[in-house]
């Protein structure tokens, strides 16, 4: 009786903690092709920190291409030059970024954050 338990309860928890899996690993993918785009296209040459994400999101878009939607906070060290003296300018950003079902993005909108 103890060992049929045993079996029902890994059979009906082992889907949820394989697609709790697959589920940070497409996570963890977006985030790191998230990264890419900010410092490949976005912001090139810049020093980019990552401050928090959002949950990677299901999405209903018109555009059958856009599956997921993730927000993400950062900063960018940007290098400013005035009167022969230079200086690091620290400036937060904010970004929803749309991607596709291969997890590469396809969209990102930003508005500064004054937080």
């Amino acid at each position: 009786m103890w060992l049929m338990r045993q079996i029902v309860f890994v059979l009906l928890f082992c889907p949820v903690f394989i697609g709790a899996q697959i589920n940070r690993s497409a996570t963890e993918l977006a985030k790191e092709n998230i990264q890419e785009y900010i410092t490949g296209k976005v912001f090139n040459g810049c020093q980019y920190q990552p401050l928090s994400y959002g949950a990677l999101k299901d999405r209903k878009d018109r555009n059958p291409e856009i599956v997921w939607s993730i927000e993400h906070s950062f900063q960018i060290t940007e290098t400013i030059t005035t009167h022969d003296k230079r200086f690091a300018q620290h400036k937060p950003y904010k970004f929803m970024f749309y991607l596709n079902k291969r997890m590469k993005v396809m969209r990102a909108e930003t508005y500064i954050s004054e937080d």
